[in-house]
């Protein structure tokens, strides 16, 4: 397995270089038990990092929360609502993520044959 670790540098002119390093994946990123895990890091370190995880998801769903807005563009929740909601069951669930080719078939599915041309011609190929 290998890792590819994309960046920006910004150069003293003020554009942008991007930078992309492949590397081989460390053993533990291969790891697909909490047994192993546990084996590998040590219990104290692997629940520091499914916790930190947890943390990051569950700020997702707050995020989700309070970013969401009607068909007005009004937001649903406001603060105090989202404070008062009970979270004491929450539990993550598995996001699927579309590929790209995915998310560009649903998007261009959604646009007219002219619509399409139209973006098609806003793209600059490489």
């Amino acid at each position: 397995m290998e890792i590819t670790t994309k960046g920006k540098i910004k150069n003293a002119d003020g554009t942008f270089t991007e930078r992309s390093i492949t590397v081989a994946a460390p053993r533990v990123l291969e790891l697909t038990t909490i047994k192993d895990l546990v084996e590998t890091l040590g219990e104290e370190l692997a629940v520091a990092k499914i916790n930190a995880q947890l943390t990051i998801d569950f700020r997702a769903s707050q995020r989700t929360l309070a970013e969401s807005v009607d068909d007005n563009g009004d937001v649903r929740h406001d603060d105090d609502a989202i404070a008062a909601m009970d979270f004491s069951d929450w539990v993550p669930t598995l996001r699927i993520r579309k590929s790209v080719e995915e998310k560009a078939a649903s998007l261009l599915s959604t646009m007219t044959p002219d619509q399409i041309k139209a973006a098609l011609a806003k793209i600059q190929f490489a």
